[in-house]
């Protein structure tokens, strides 16, 4: 595999400097971080023969990014997921409209989101890089000015942690966060056939423009029940008529809360390769899992070339996000989203690699 070259990373995008950051675990994981987006552009863990597998999907430049798959690896924000013909229900019972940048809904933050802005880099160690960023109305149409504090670390045990830190400003505003990294734990090929558990006995089953019903539903029976492992082929297997509306799986799960031996998180997801062993437990502190098979990976050029000239088929990438409710704002029946003026909420997602 092509080493990445951080030059290639360099330029000036939003009036600010990006760069490349690789972060060394003691235990022989490496990250590669992209403050452009906050993105995962690279991880590496070691294979146990003493080399290392690359177990998400990217591109090898700056270019790439920019012209590319536009959530590929990033981190998502100031709200995660679509919210419903770009429209947010405020809290006084009136409605804002926001631009759409999804078919008719606004996704994941919106064209002025978190994934198409240059973060500032605060500190860089061997092992964790600190970003920060401030969201303001001006830019997205959101109400209230939201600070994001992001630090990226890699923690013995091959593990990786995002955990973000936001605070409102005087007026209550969204802060809803993940992060959006494509896994592949063989390095190449279909991950469709990784064997996948999810800890969840309920999902949010979709309306026909592809946003939540409002109402929650049994996996029993459904494409969408994980609970037991198999492989999201196996899963897909169906003429399920949620597979239809979402043209595949492009879920949310409600996690059961399994907690573990870490007090602040739960387990959301444990994925394996069945071809080299390859394990990924994914543990975080939000409540629900965006569960997403990579439909839209689809070779279309340049935007689906990948590194080392990778042209990305469907479900040669999984996504695995764990965020709140999505539509939460618009959804009556959903737990509030909003945060508080001078509240601050935390959050955090671990990829601990096996």
């Amino acid at each position: 595999m092509q080493a990445l070259v951080r030059s290639d990373f360099q330029s000036w995008v939003d009036g600010a400097r990006t760069d490349l950051y690789t972060l060394h675990g003691p235990d022989g994981i490496e990250v590669a971080i992209c403050n452009y987006g906050a993105r995962l552009v690279s991880v590496r863990v070691p294979d146990g023969q003493g080399g290392r597998t690359e177990v998400t999907l990217g591109y090898d430049s700056l270019a790439g990014y920019l012209d590319g798959q536009l959530s590929m690896g990033a981190f998502i924000g100031r709200w995660a997921g679509r919210l419903r013909n770009g429209q947010l229900l405020l809290q006084d019972g009136t409605t804002l409209q926001l631009p759409c940048n999804g078919g008719h809904h606004a996704v994941h933050g919106g064209p002025r989101g978190s994934r198409f802005r240059t973060l500032q880099v605060d500190n860089v160690h061997a092992d964790a890089l600190q970003l920060s960023h401030v969201f303001r109305s001006e830019d997205d149409g959101v109400p209230g000015c939201l600070r994001l504090q992001l630090r990226y670390e890699a923690l013995p045990g091959n593990a990786l942690r995002i955990a973000w830190r936001a605070e409102a400003g005087d007026t209550a505003t969204l802060a809803q966060f993940t992060a959006h990294p494509f896994f592949n734990l063989a390095g190449e090929g279909s991950a469709l056939d990784h064997v996948l558990q999810v800890p969840a006995s309920r999902f949010l089953p979709l309306a026909p423009d592809v946003c939540p019903l409002g109402s929650t539903a049994s996996v029993d029976d459904s494409p969408l029940d994980f609970r037991t492992p198999r492989s999201p082929r196996a899963a897909m297997d169906t003429a399920h008529p949620q597979l239809q509306v979402a043209k595949g799986l492009d879920h949310y799960l409600l996690l059961d809360a399994v907690t573990t031996a870490q007090p602040s998180s739960w387990l959301a997801a444990h994925l394996r390769c069945p071809r080299n062993g390859l394990g990924m437990s994914v543990y975080s502190s939000e409540p629900g899992l965006q569960l997403y098979a990579g439909h839209g990976l689809t070779g279309d050029l340049p935007r689906d070339l990948g590194r080392n000239g990778w042209r990305w088929a469907p479900g040669d990438g999984l996504c695995l996000e764990p965020m709140s409710w999505p539509d939460a704002p618009n959804q009556p029946g959903f737990p509030d989203p909003w945060l508080a003026p001078g509240a601050t909420r935390h959050g955090e997602i671990v990829y601990r690699f096996t």
